[in-house]
């Protein structure tokens, strides 16, 4: 898991389940023209999910807002007469 939080102004609500989308800026009502691309957590999104897992946010406006990517676990692989992988080394399930 990688949490990231900042102390910035925060997101809106309603604006919350656009903010993955590619090209999507919330309005800032406090600067005369938006910045940025629209592009960074649509990239964060794309690449969590790439390797199964997900990313969430929570978010105060005037506060803040924490990002937390998951991804799935490690498994060792299963020893057997086969020897499948057999090196013992942790791989992804799935």
């Amino acid at each position: 898991m990688i949490e990231v939080t900042d102390t910035g102004r925060g997101i809106p609500p309603e604006h919350l389940p656009h903010i993955f989308d590619r090209l999507y800026r919330a309005p800032d009502h406090t600067r005369d023209q938006l910045r940025g691309l629209g592009l960074g957590l649509s990239f964060v999104n794309w690449i969590a999910r790439a390797h199964e897992g997900r990313i969430d946010v929570r978010s105060e406006p005037g506060r803040g807002s924490t990002f937390t990517v998951t991804f799935p676990l490690l498994k060792k692989p299963e020893l057997g007469a086969g020897g499948g992988r057999g090196s013992g080394e942790p791989h992804l399930v799935g």
